[in-house]
């Protein structure tokens, strides 16, 4: 287990990809100074070379639109289809009694609700075949609780994976599995998540380099989906799972295969990021064989992220950790 320091001592309040890149920077004699702490919001200047970073990753290498299109699912899902991107076959509303209409053409299939404009999994539903009208009402409700639009489209089978994206080049990919736990045959759940939570790599706020699993109301209806709850005790070597989606920021693990990928898939993501007009993105693939040449029915690309966190590859839950921050100062022109 590593040591629980910070990665940068004085500055253990910025979220942690913001951190890399300042430390990467100082590493290159670059000064930095934050404008806006509670931003994330830095300058970087060396010589007369200056250039502006938020959130570590957005920088003046993306236009406006560029963020736009990334942002809202609607879009991007249209620059990806068009420039022949293999995407879930889907439709989007913007009023919730049109989506409830169309219940008769997913009903049968499993789906996924999903906002138009949120990250980090905010508001995602995924919806078993023949779930009743009332669930599927459910999820269509929460999803536009988040958004004014939603897109309802097939669910692709496999595990997920996020391509980083830096200029003409996939830097990084890691398998990024939900929020999880492994039984022993003797503990419950609970007690499982709170051994895990002690990992000093879990924390809260996005200034560690894992977040810690939580026990909401959510953990609990995913458990209760399947027929656990905080209190059952899983057999040993049993994976449990307590998200359904797949981000590190609610208590996932991050595990780098940056080897493992084929390289169509690293060509696919590309592919993606170019579509969007992109320098820096992160692209979200699933697929049930990443190590094969891709097939059209065992993958799709689920999304263009317009601020990939750099964490989830520089400290990998496991894997061979990446070193991402100066790519992001070499894109900027830093030497």
């Amino acid at each position: 287990m590593k040591e629980s320091k910070p990665l940068l001592p004085g500055w253990e309040d910025l979220e942690i990809s913001t951190q890399i890149i300042i430390r990467d920077a100082i590493s290159r004699g670059i000064k930095v100074e934050v404008i806006d702490r509670k931003e994330n919001f830095l300058r970087l200047v060396k010589g007369n070379h200056s250039e502006f970073v938020k959130e570590a990753s957005k920088t003046r290498l993306d236009s406006l639109m560029t963020y736009l299109v990334m942002e809202n699912k609607i879009a991007s899902k249209l620059v990806l289809s068009e420039n022949k991107v293999r995407v879930p076959i889907g439709k989007d509303y913007s009023l919730v009694e049109d989506a409830l209409l169309d219940y008769p053409l997913f009903q049968s299939k499993k789906k996924v609700i999903k906002p138009v404009t949120t990250n980090f999994g905010i508001g995602i539903g995924i919806s078993n075949p023949n779930d009743s009208l009332e669930r599927f009402t459910f999820f269509v409700k929460q999803a536009f609780s988040f958004s004014n639009s939603i897109i309802v489209e097939e669910f692709i089978e496999g595990p997920e994976y996020r391509f980083l994206v830096l200029g003409d080049e996939v830097v990084a990919v890691c398998n990024r599995v939900p929020a999880n736990v492994v039984g022993d045959g003797v503990h419950t759940i609970r007690e499982l998540i709170e051994v895990k939570n002690k990992d000093p790599r879990r924390g809260e706020g996005h200034i560690t380099a894992l977040e810690k699993i939580q026990m909401s109301e959510t953990e609990r209806l995913v458990l209760s989906d399947n027929g656990f709850t905080f209190d059952s005790v899983p057999k040993k070597d049993e994976q449990v799972f307590l998200r359904k989606n797949s981000n590190i920021s609610t208590g996932g693990d991050s595990i780098d295969v940056t080897d493992l990928v084929h390289p169509e898939f690293k060509t696919i993501a590309l592919n993606a990021a170019k579509a969007a007009s992109a320098v820096i993105c992160g692209i979200d693939i699933i697929s049930s064989a990443i190590t094969e040449i891709p097939n059209p029915n065992h993958y799709a690309v689920l999304e263009i992220n317009f601020n990939p966190v750099l964490y989830i590859h520089e400290f990998p839950y496991a894997g061979k950790p990446r070193a991402v921050g100066d790519k992001i100062l070499d894109l900027l022109g830093f030497t």
